[in-house]
């Protein structure tokens, strides 16, 4: 019988060490890490952080850095906040539906409170998004609707990447290795639809980087004192393939020679990714066709019908987290000469709400759902005059930051400092960014996490 894909798996994250994997692959995981803390950082200026700050008061140890604070938390604690911080926003990648959340937040963690070589962090941020995206892939292209599953698929595979994250920093063996991605499945929590695009109150940032980050080491912790799990957790007739896809499969063969990481998926605009193809299309029309065109007659947007399901929403946001899951709002803001969704949109949303000319504008806002259109980076938008006529379009399949229009490395350490800066000052960030860059050469993380205390 071939072997369970959770075996396989914890083959393939054992095969990856600071001698196999290549350099372009370990530059764009600096960048992940860069971008990630970035977004935990801008995470702090949010009315949602002091949220989570009291509710993880911690009580005792302190053996890990709440980033952009003067705080420090337990492990698990400190996880979670940070985890949270950094996807509040919505601005972390999608590279393996939100891989580095996650695994960046663990391995970050886990090898403060361990004083691990920036070396060894590094290649367990690699283990924990390649696992992470290889999990996610194998669902992806066959995914079930919304509708039917009713969670979002990115919780499971990236406990299970931050377990392979976690079990790299512990020294697990492979058998050892296997039970922490088996354990972790099985406390992954199910990332309920709801809770990510419907009314899900300021809870939502917990499901896809806290969570799957404090699953993955708790789960490591456990295999590390031979506690088993469930290996046949993805690919039994009950299991997670079956609940997510119609034709879910891993194939350990598709992955020979080829690296998630090569082919980074990042963000651009502080929303969900099911909104920057229609926010990026919109922004083409406007500057083609002029804003006058955009401020008459209906804007007729068609996405894929799965996309349409969660973001497309006839009332107003009603919450910063809600804003930046509302596809007629972030293309009201686009309507009105926004090229890029920022933070600010959504943390000052009470004002936005304020301006008639966004009111106006999505009232005037259609979705449809178009069956044609299979991926959230396809999209079309069309103007329709009061005649009903198209007067002009515009498709796109490959937003900003998607593979095929990737963002640079500078425009990802430009996003970084914007991010930071604010929170750490110019000084600071740029010795931060630049530990980083170099991060093998670093003997203990501690040290460049301390600069990320305020």
């Amino acid at each position: 019988m071939k072997p369970s894909a959770l075996r396989q798996l914890a083959a393939q994250a054992g095969g990856m060490s600071a001698a196999t994997i290549p350099e372009p692959v370990k530059r764009q995981a600096r960048l992940c890490i860069l971008d990630t803390v970035g977004c935990i950082l801008a995470g702090t200026r949010t009315g949602e952080a002091k949220l989570v700050l009291d509710c993880e008061a911690g009580g005792g140890d302190e053996s890990v850095t709440i980033f952009g604070t003067p705080r420090r938390r337990g492990l698990r604690e400190g996880i979670r906040i940070n985890g949270y911080l950094g996807d509040v926003l919505e601005l972390n990648d999608l590279i393996g539906g939100h891989a580095s959340i996650g695994n960046v937040t663990a391995a970050l963690a886990l090898g403060e409170s361990l004083g691990a070589s920036g070396a060894r962090v590094l290649e367990a941020v690699v283990r924990g998004i390649e696992i992470t995206t290889r999990v996610y892939d194998a669902v992806y292209s066959t995914l079930r609707r919304y509708t039917e599953m009713a969670l979002v698929p990115v919780g499971i595979p990236s406990s299970i990447g931050a377990a392979a994250a976690a079990s790299c920093l512990l020294d697990l063996n492979e058998e050892q290795t296997l039970n922490a991605l088996a354990i972790a499945g099985g406390l992954a929590g199910w990332c309920p639809a709801e809770v990510i695009f419907g009314d899900g109150g300021t809870v939502k940032p917990m499901l896809f980087g806290a969570q799957p980050a404090d699953a993955g080491v708790t789960a490591a912790g456990y295999a590390r004192a031979d506690m088993t799990g469930p290996v046949n957790l993805l690919d039994s007739k009950v299991g997670y393939f079956a609940t997510a896809a119609t034709g879910g499969g891993f194939d350990a063969d598709r992955w020979s020679g080829r690296w998630a990481l090569a082919q980074p998926r990042r963000k651009l605009h502080a929303c969900c990714g099911y909104l920057h193809a229609p926010v990026d299309a919109l922004g083409k029309l406007r500057r083609r066709s002029g804003q006058a065109a955009l401020r008459q007659g209906r804007i007729e947007v068609r996405v894929a019908p799965y996309v349409a399901d969660v973001v497309s929403k006839a009332r107003l946001p009603s919450s910063p987290n809600d804003a930046r899951f509302h596809l007629q709002y972030c293309l009201a803001l686009a309507v009105c000469g926004a090229d890029v969704i920022l933070p600010e949109h959504s943390i000052q949303l009470a004002e936005q709400l304020c301006r008639a000319d966004m009111l106006e504008a999505m009232h005037r806002i259609t979705v449809v759902p178009d069956p044609g259109l299979a991926h959230y980076h396809h999209c079309r938008i069309d103007l329709i005059n009061a005649a009903g006529h198209c007067t002009a379009s515009e498709s796109i399949t490959t937003p900003r930051g998607s593979p095929q229009e990737p963002l640079s490395d500078e425009d990802m350490l430009r996003k970084f400092h914007a991010l930071a800066e604010p929170v750490l000052g110019s000084t600071r960030t740029q010795r931060f960014a630049a530990q980083v860059l170099a991060l093998e050469a670093v003997s203990n993380v501690r040290s460049c996490i301390d600069l990320l205390r305020t």
